[in-house]
C-alpha cells in the first residue's frame, strides 16, 4: 500500500494536469458540491473520479469540478441534479432528504457498524444499496455509492459537554442541517437546533449566531471550525454518508462503452475514499487535539446520548417508510 501522501498527491497531480484538456470532449459532467479544501479525504475522491473518467474515456467525457458552494449549497445542487443542469451532484445524505425521504435511515442515531469494512459494505453492495437506488431511481437519479465522511462529532465554543444535561443547561444553539430528524435529535438533547446552510456555517460561528455544530474530523479541520470553537465531544452519532448520485438522463444518453467508464470511475474513487479516510482518522484527531479540548465519552455517558435519541428511529420511519428501514435493521443484525 503507499503512503498516505503519495496517494494524495498522485491524484492532486491527475486531476491537476487533466484540468484544461486539449481534447474537445463530447459529453461533460459538472461536478457540483460544497468542499472547499482540495486535501480532504472526499474532495480527492473527487479529482481521482475526474482523472479517471477524463482518462478512461479518452478525452470523450469531460468532468468539470465546480466545488466550494460555487453553485450553490445542498438544496440548490440537489434540485439541478435532478433538473439535469448538474450532471453528478455529491452530498451527505442528511443534506438530500427533503428531496428523497428514504435517505433519513442514515439519521437513525447509533446503529451504523463502527467497523469500516462492514460499513463500507452495508451501503454499498446488497440490499441496503439496492433500496437506495430504487429510491434515487425514482427522481431521475442514479446511484453510484456511498463515501465515508465519518461519524459525527459535537463541537461547542465555550461548554465542554459530557451529558446531554450540559447541553440543555447551557440552552446550546447547534447548527443542524435543513433536516427534521437532525432537528429532533438536538431538540431531544436539550440543545436550540439552528439550521444554516454549510458554506455560511464558519461565519455563524465566529457571529456567535450558534453556539456549535456536529461534524465529522474531516469537515472540522477542512472548514477550520477549530478557530473558533473550543471543544469537542466525540458523540460519534450519526454517520456521515457522502452519496454519488448523478443525473440519470445524462447518463443514459451516454453509450455503452461511456457508462462503463463511469460506474467503474465511481467505484475506483469510491474505494479509494474509504482507504484514504480510514489511514488518516488517528492523524486527524491528533490534528484537532492541537487546537481543541477533545472530551471521550464514558459508556455511561454514551447510554445517555443513546437513550435520549432512542425513538428518533420512530420519526425516521414515519419519513423513510418502514421498508427501507427494515432492510437496514436486518442488513446490520
Amino acid at each position: 500500500m503507499k503512503p498516505i501522501n503519495q496517494l494524495l498527491t498522485g491524484v492532486a497531480f491527475a486531476a491537476m494536469m487533466a484540468t484544461s484538456p486539449a481534447w474537445s470532449a463530447d459529453y461533460t459532467m459538472i461536478m457540483a458540491h460544497t468542499l472547499s479544501d482540495v486535501n480532504h479525504p472526499i474532495y480527492q475522491a473527487f479529482l481521482k473520479l475526474k482523472s479517471e473518467i477524463e482518462e478512461k474515456s479518452g478525452g470523450r467525457i469531460e468532468v468539470v469540478d465546480q466545488g466550494g458552494g460555487a453553485l450553490g449549497g445542498d438544496r440548490e445542487i440537489m434540485e439541478s441534479t435532478m433538473f439535469g443542469d448538474i450532471q453528478f451532484g455529491p452530498m451527505s445524505t442528511s443534506g438530500a432528504t427533503q428531496f428523497i425521504p428514504e435517505l433519513s435511515v442514515f439519521d437513525i442515531p447509533y446503529v451504523m457498524p463502527t467497523d469500516d469494512k462492514e460499513r463500507q459494505a452495508l451501503v454499498n453492495e446488497g440490499p441496503l444499496a439496492e433500496a437506495i437506488a430504487k429510491a434515487l431511481d425514482a427522481k431521475g437519479l442514479r446511484y453510484e455509492g456511498i463515501m465515508n465522511g465519518g461519524f459525527r462529532n459535537l463541537t461547542t465554543a465555550k461548554t465542554e459537554v459530557h451529558t446531554p444535561e450540559d447541553i440543555a443547561s447551557a440552552g446550546l444553539r447547534i447548527r443542524v442541517q435543513e433536516n427534521p430528524v437532525h432537528i429532533k435529535i438536538w431538540k431531544d438533547l436539550g440543545a436550540a437546533p439552528t439550521p444554516i446552510s454549510f458554506p455560511e456555517l464558519y461565519g455563524a460561528l465566529q457571529q456567535g449566531v450558534v453556539d456549535g455544530q456536529e461534524n465529522p474530523y474531516g469537515h472540522i479541520l477542512s472548514q477550520r471550525f477549530y478557530e473558533v470553537q473550543g471543544f469537542m465531544t466525540n458523540t460519534r452519532h450519526i454517520f456521515l454518508a457522502n452519496i454519488s448520485m448523478i443525473n440519470k438522463d445524462w447518463y443514459e444518453s451516454l453509450p455503452d462503452d461511456l457508462k462503463t467508464v463511469v460506474d467503474e470511475g465511481f467505484k475506483t474513487a469510491t474505494n479509494f475514499q474509504w482507504e484514504v479516510q480510514a489511514q488518516l482518522e488517528d492523524s486527524q484527531r491528533a490534528e484537532l487535539a492541537k487546537h481543541m479540548t477533545i472530551v471521550d465519552l464514558t459508556p455511561e455517558q454514551m447510554k445517555e446520548f443513546q437513550d435520549k435519541t432512542a425513538d428518533v428511529a420512530d420519526l425516521v420511519r414515519e419519513t423513510a417508510g418502514d421498508e427501507i428501514v427494515d432492510v437496514l435493521m436486518n442488513e446490520i443484525k
